[in-house]
């Protein structure tokens, strides 16, 4: 269990003296304590930040320890509750614990069992957050997102994703154009204790610094013309999910000054408005330039740099990990052949063509490739003049020396330990694996009796 240092409470009682008492046991202890005494009060600290415990009094004069307890588990789900009250019946007791309080506990408190309680909680949070962790590790590992990849530098990447998804800071992506920086953020999303909110990317190359200050704000009703009515911002309407403002490095600097205001204060306000709006995003950035070398110029804010860069995590262009490309190539191979019509293969001309190639355009120029190929094959194996034009006449990289203890493998080869290892990860299930995959149920199913009958364990 980590430091208790780290554990965070929130103590509501009305009464003062208790909840003087009380809380003063508890910094002893070495928990961080904040009190509120009353239940308006204690909704209002639940909407300004995350505690682990909450502990209450049941019953006060504005709004009840229940109460409290069902808003603190709709803010924090993974909160734990413990309710005190003098009104030790049973059928409180029961009904306060079927509603999801950690344990129910008489007044006079008894301070020893209540730091028993406390513990106890806390090892319960802490336990479940550690297994939340692991599972979506497992999950990064396995392979359930898109990101794909078996070069060291991508492991590393895979594994950088799983660990920081769990954490709430703002993460830089860099990357040449091409290589993945949404995808990457995509998949922080879906592994973060935000996947159940919304993902907002938004490209700052795309809006002028006004247009992006009304999207990203909104405006109050008559704030200028045409505006007849009252418009949440994006940022207002993603609170609690994860924004991605790509193409990062093409902000204008008056717009980085309001974006840092929201970094720092955690509010916004809206054009044509006075009031300041509370919001709760996480924040990711991605650019394809070096924004080290902006700062020196200028042209970007040294201090939202810093900011922006409390992690940074760097895609590798596809040229640094050619030995990915016969994967990518398998999996855009199964993504863009028919439904129905079984995954086609391609010549091994064509991959070694492809594995000679620089791709200036990273792997969202090869999965172009793959498509038009796709498009112009009529039969089941892309050749070598099914391939763009430009991209036969372009210089041919040296493909290193191969040992032949370690032979390069065919795409047959690839897709087949592809699919079973998407098969693996998905514990079998084949209506799951066909789905990642990007084909239907029967083509899969036709797919693993073939490697039965050569002899191959699917298990």
């Amino acid at each position: 269990m980590s430091d208790k240092g780290t554990i965070s409470i929130l103590l509501v009682d009305d009464e003062v003296i208790n909840l003087q008492n009380v809380g003063h046991f508890l910094e002893q202890q070495d928990f961080q304590v904040t009190t509120a005494a009353s239940g308006n009060e204690a909704l209002s600290l639940l909407n300004e930040a995350p505690f682990d415990l909450v502990i209450t009094d049941l019953k006060m004069g504005d709004i009840d320890g229940v109460q409290v307890m069902k808003t603190a588990k709709e803010l924090h789900p993974q909160i734990e509750v413990i309710i005190v009250t003098g009104y030790a019946t049973v059928n409180s007791a029961v009904d306060a614990m079927a509603q999801g309080a950690f344990y129910y506990l008489p007044k006079p408190i008894k301070l020893k069992e209540l730091h028993a309680l406390v513990l106890r909680a806390t090892e319960k949070m802490m336990l479940r957050r550690e297994i939340s962790r692991l599972k979506q590790r497992i999950k990064a590992q396995q392979g359930t997102t898109q990101f794909i990849g078996q070069n060291p530098e991508i492991l590393k990447l895979k594994d950088s994703i799983a660990h920081f998804a769990q954490l709430d800071c703002n993460i830089l992506i860099t990357g040449e154009t091409g290589t993945g920086k949404e995808l990457v953020a995509r998949t922080i999303y879906e592994l973060s204790p935000r996947a159940d909110k919304r993902f907002l990317p938004i490209n700052c190359g795309a809006m002028t610094e006004d247009l992006m200050i009304n999207e990203l704000f909104g405006h109050e009703k008559d704030a200028y013309t045409d505006a007849g009515a009252l418009r949440p911002g994006l940022l207002e309407s993603a609170s609690g999910g994860v924004v991605l403002f790509d193409e990062i490095g093409e902000m204008p600097l008056t717009m980085q000054v309001k974006l840092l205001r929201v970094l720092q204060e955690k509010k916004i306000i809206r054009v044509g408005g006075t009031t300041e709006i509370p919001i709760d995003v996480r924040l990711l950035a991605a650019t394809n330039r070096d924004l080290k070398e902006d700062v020196e110029k200028g042209t970007f804010r040294q201090d939202l740099y810093y900011r922006l860069n409390v992690v940074n995590l760097h895609i590798p262009p596809l040229r640094d990990r050619i030995d990915d490309v016969p994967l990518l190539v398998n999996y855009f191979l199964a993504k863009f052949s028919l439904p129905g019509g079984g995954i086609k293969n391609m010549s091994r001309e064509a991959l070694h063509r492809l594995e000679s190639y620089d791709f200036p355009g990273n792997a969202r120029e090869l999965e172009n490739i793959i498509e038009r190929s796709l498009a112009l094959c009529d039969g089941a194996e892309v050749q070598l003049h099914h391939l763009p034009p430009d991209l036969n006449n372009s210089p041919q990289r040296t493909i290193p020396n191969v040992q032949t203890a370690n032979p390069r493998k065919s795409l047959e080869e690839n897709q087949r330990e592809y699919i079973l290892s998407v098969l693996k990860s998905v514990g079998g299930n084949k209506t799951k694996a066909a789905k990642i995959i990007g084909i239907d149920r029967v083509s899969l199913w036709r797919k693993l009796k073939k490697y039965e009958k050569e002899g191959i364990d699917i298990s």
